[in-house]
């Protein structure tokens, strides 16, 4: 390991020297010999992307630059040597070398770099020289931390939320922008985090935590996965820059790469999408040797309740993890044959969220059978746009956002109904995509519901968690009530996939309930009682006046039928929008 490291330096400073004399023949071939490895040539591409986004207008001086370094790294220099009083160690040390900066002439460049070979083109004349300062002054003083000299706060800091719900932990709450507190622990119940950790040194790294997850913050500022799963960006250059402890052991994460971790129930897995990264294993793994890992590989390790460890290699797999997805992955392409096949199953309601019509509050025009059905919108929902189809985004924005019927529906009780829908739920979480409610509120801002369709994740404080988690909960409620699990509750037997269209159908025929997904029977239960009339609808959350339950994430075409559709109506409908679907015929059929 240490020999990589010196070949890797001998490179930086070979391509430093060159700005300011000409190199021998013998460090011509030294620098080319470097850059056919495959870390010299790893190492040359990370520099290349790097000078490309740092790059000046201005050259800085390479004399003053060289007698920087020169005193920097003499061996009777410390640390102390480049006088450096800000909290911010990179942002000082680039404005006291931009003090003297100086263009250098073209003629003098061309001449120095006559007898380069393609080396030419990485650096050129635009050389972010101070990158490399710090490159090879953490080189050269070994394995010294930034942190240890007191310049640099080690606190993690939170940049960004999605949906998150902490669990209370201590005195503090999480808040955006602020460090977070070194030997807290974080427990993310359900939502996205994203943490900035080693802000101004060679370890800085984005940290996307995805709940539900645990993360203890070291004294260092280093973390701890104690459990659920979070991916890691490692941002700088160079060799073991980030380091996460976890239930299978230390990981350090090459410069320039990312990962994904997965620490639950007796399951820990790393997954490497680029660059590499290193695994020492604790001593519980059996495994004695430090594991290197290179991009598109991914390790298992499987506990048994007799303390048996399995270990399995396998392939990085970024749908593992929520956060390596990007929302507009997996677009839906809706066009007018799916909307003929819809129309021809007559809707009494037909919300297709193309447009907004009419004056504040605006509205999304129905375009079924039933009379002053349009959805009325709340909040500040989002749209996202996928070829000719627009479709909706709720929940982005952390506050309410959704629709409700203008007017109540059915006028009379239902012994057969259908409500069909696309949705794209954004993470796991708790979130109502449509319920039905009665009009008359309760004291506190809750509704008693006769129908919900939600998105459930691992529950810790409320009766729901006796059911599997990720999955999608239909129920179905006669007489209406707010009580959590009354009425007759339909799970289905598999996990939702997140930042993935899904095909969604609720039915009830007689005495029978039905929930379909992507055209596969998910669960059925018997339940003789009508759904009841005159109910307001409500899309994106639990409550029209209180924002709970929110559904993060994209939601389209959402069909109302006053009828029990068939299986081959079903059927039709996907494959109108051309997906694949092979739907088992009800037993009432």
């Amino acid at each position: 390991m240490t020999s990589d490291n010196d070949e890797l330096n001998i490179l930086r400073q070979l391509i430093l020297k060159s700005q300011t004399e000409t190199l021998s023949e013998s460090e011509i071939h030294q620098l080319n010999q470097s850059m056919q490895s495959e870390a010299g040539a790893h190492e040359a591409a990370v520099l290349i992307d790097q000078l490309g986004a740092f790059c000046d207008s201005n050259n800085l001086d390479s004399s003053r630059l060289r007698e920087l370094l020169n005193e920097a790294c003499s061996p009777r220099s410390g640390v102390g040597v480049v006088s450096v009083r800000s909290r911010s160690v990179r942002s000082q040390t680039t404005d006291t070398l931009k003090s003297s900066a100086k263009v250098h002439s073209e003629a003098t460049t061309r001449r120095r770099w006559s007898t380069m070979t393609w080396v030419i083109g990485l650096v050129a004349s635009h050389l972010f020289v101070a990158s490399l300062v710090w490159t090879i002054l953490q080189s050269s003083f070994g394995s010294t931390s930034f942190e240890k000299t007191g310049l640099i706060d080690p606190s993690p800091q939170l940049v960004s939320m999605t949906a998150c719900v902490w669990r209370p932990s201590g005195d503090s709450v999480p808040t955006l922008g602020e460090p977070l507190q070194l030997g807290e622990v974080l427990d993310l119940v359900e939502g996205i985090a994203e943490l900035q950790i080693g802000e101004g040194t060679f370890g800085e790294a984005l940290v996307r935590i995805e709940g539900p997850a645990s993360v203890f913050i070291q004294s260092s500022g280093d973390l701890v996965l104690r459990q659920g799963s979070l991916t890691v960006k490692s941002l700088q250059t160079g060799l073991k820059n980030v380091s996460i402890q976890s239930p299978m052991g230390e990981v350090s994460v090459d410069g320039q790469s990312s990962i994904g971790m997965v620490a639950s129930r007796g399951v820990d897995e790393l997954h490497v999408f680029s660059g590499r990264a290193l695994l020492h294993p604790n001593a519980a793994t059996t495994v004695q040797n430090e594991l290197r890992l290179e991009a598109g590989e991914a390790i298992r390790f499987n506990s048994n309740a007799n303390g048996n460890v399995g270990v399995v290699m396998l392939e990085a797999s970024m749908s593992r993890f929520v956060s390596a997805r990007s929302s507009g992955f997996d677009p839906l392409k809706l066009g007018s044959e799916y909307v003929r096949a819809v129309m021809e199953s007559q809707p009494s309601i037909y919300w297709r969220f193309e447009e907004l019509a009419g004056e504040m509050p605006y509205y999304v025009k129905n375009e079924g059978s039933a009379p002053g059905m349009n959805a009325v919108l709340f909040g500040e929902p989002g749209w996202r746009q996928y070829g000719n189809n627009q479709v909706a985004e709720l929940g982005k924005l952390g506050t309410s956002s959704g629709f409700r019927s203008a007017d109540l529906w059915p006028p009379e009780p239902l012994d057969e109904y259908t409500i069909e829908f696309w949705f794209k739920p954004e993470l796991y979480h708790h979130g109502e995509m449509l319920c039905m409610h009665q009009r008359e509120q309760f004291d506190d801002g809750r509704y008693s519901h006769t129908l919900m369709l939600e998105s459930l994740m691992e529950h810790w404080r409320n009766p729901l968690r006796v059911y599997q988690p990720n999955r999608i909960r239909f129920v179905h409620r006669s007489p209406a009530s707010g009580e959590v699990t009354e009425g007759s509750n339909l799970i289905a037997d598999r996990p939702y996939p997140v930042r993935t269209w899904q095909h969604l159908v609720a039915q009830k025929n007689g005495e029978q309930l039905m929930l379909w997904l992507d055209g596969r029977l998910a669960d059925e239960k018997t339940d003789s009682r009508p759904l009841e009339a005159k109910m307001q609808f409500v899309i994106g959350q639990l409550y029209l006046t209180r924002a709970e339950r929110r559904f993060v994430g994209q939601i389209d075409e959402i069909a109302i039928y006053d009828r029990c559709l068939t299986s081959e109506e079903i059927r039709g409908h996907m494959k109108a929008a051309g997906k694949a679907a092979s739907v088992k015929r009800p037993r009432s059929e």
